[in-house]
């Protein structure tokens, strides 16, 4: 077994695998370097729960707190950021001049957010993917009125949620023809344009930002393709994330749209492998970024470096929270064409749904409920075990689900 690994970017993917690594038995030297100062923040909470609390009790965002890392005998170098990449040493080079050597190498650099060039520089114009982040919008909320969301994922649609609820008129600008278009299927794009617009948040579709207003660097608002104009205080750029592929293409790694791996989670070049965010596993569609992912790649990873079992393969999970509205996603909601469907099937709950994407096999594809726990978690048993209830029977509320997926696991 290696005698070090050293583990780059310290969020959820960069701590599983350190914990995963601890726990599979090996017992060498880890050291974890993140570009960010300070212990590291969980994540999902920054767009609700972070930007809603008054800052009094933070500690309790933490991912993990200092004593974690001493308990376990990893080393957290923090506010360092690595420059380059020897595969051929086993070297890394950090900002500050120093070199580490390390025998097994996992890349966990995570994302960085899209920005839009002609906002970039100006005042109350922010982004949200750290804990920094997040503090500065926090900071910015106060007093504010107005404030304008552009881009209509779950990132911007969660924002808008916490600034809604924080006294706050929010419009939310979205390109495409519905909120969620890449990720969700049309009937939970339309029960959560519903839920913001019952709210009082301004939703607007096929709407493309024109003109970034601002006087002496500060923003003022936006001007519409349609010459629309909103005024607000405060931009939320929500528009998505590129991967952190910097060092790894340098250091002459196979890349994409992120870093090329197997199964295993080994990268092109021996000993070197990529969890979460940044990593794709050979012959996907698109990269995963979830905390689900990031823990299973970074099981995989753990298991591999330690010569251990791998992890049962599950169907990859999400969440998301806005105002009262729960939703639990499983699976990877297919985009629309001809022959994929989307059934919905009435839950128990006032208000629950589920739906059902089936693809264009006709194999299930992905469950999505909201106000529902009972159809997601009977939905994700039938993605892990390849099952695909009849569509005629599906969106029957009196269809016998739990029984079917009893009967097929057994």
């Amino acid at each position: 077994m290696s005698d070090s690994i050293i583990i780059v970017g310290a969020s959820h993917a960069g701590i599983a695998c350190a914990e995963q690594l601890r726990a599979n038995g090996f017992s060498g030297q880890i050291q974890l370097i993140d570009r960010l100062s300070g212990v590291p923040f969980e994540r999902p909470p920054l767009s609700k729960g972070f930007l809603q609390a008054d800052g009094s009790e933070d500690k309790k965002f933490l991912l993990r707190r200092s004593d974690w890392f001493t308990s376990n005998e990893i080393t957290l170098i923090d506010g360092r950021e690595v420059t380059a990449i020897d595969p051929r040493t086993k070297q890394l080079k950090l900002d500050d001049g120093q070199c580490c050597r390390y025998d097994k190498l996992v890349l966990a650099t995570g994302a960085f957010p899209r920005q839009l060039d002609d906002a970039n520089n100006l005042q109350n114009v922010f982004v949200l993917r750290h804990a920094k982040n997040a503090y500065e919008l926090r900071t910015a909320m106060k007093g504010r009125k107005n404030a304008v969301v552009i881009g209509g994922g779950y990132i911007g649609l969660e924002v808008a949620a916490s600034l809604t609820k924080a006294g706050m008129h929010v419009d939310v600008i979205e390109m495409a023809e519905r909120l969620l278009a890449r990720v969700a299927s049309p009937d939970i794009s339309a029960f959560f344009a519903n839920l913001h617009e019952n709210n009082g948040v301004g939703i607007h579709t096929g709407a493309i930002h024109q003109e970034i207003l601002q006087k002496d660097g500060v923003f003022l608002g936006i001007r519409l393709n349609d010459d629309r104009v909103i005024n607000a205080e405060l931009l939320l750029v929500g528009i998505g994330v590129l991967p952190d592929l910097g060092v790894a293409a340098n250091a002459g790694l196979a890349t994409g749209d992120g870093i090329i791996v197997d199964g295993m989670m080994q990268s092109s070049v021996a000993d070197i492998y990529a969890i979460g965010d940044v990593a794709l596993l050979d012959g996907a569609v698109c990269r995963i970024e979830s905390v689900d992912n990031a823990q299973n790649t970074a099981a995989r990873a753990a298991a591999a470096i330690c010569d251990s079992s791998q992890p049962p393969k599950a169907a990859p999970w999400f969440w998301s929270e806005q105002f009262d509205a729960r939703l639990q996603s499983a699976g990877i909601v297919p985009q629309e064409a001809a022959a994929v469907q989307y059934v919905v099937r009435p839950g128990k709950r006032e208000g629950g749904l589920s739906v059902w994407s089936y693809d264009v096999h006709g194999k299930l594809a992905a469950i999505e409920a909201v106000r529902d726990p009972a159809a997601y978690m009977l939905g994700k048993k039938c993605l892990d075990l390849g099952l695909s209830p009849p569509l005629s029977d599906i969106c029957n509320a009196d269809f016998d689900l739990k029984g079917f997926v009893a009967s097929g696991a057994a």
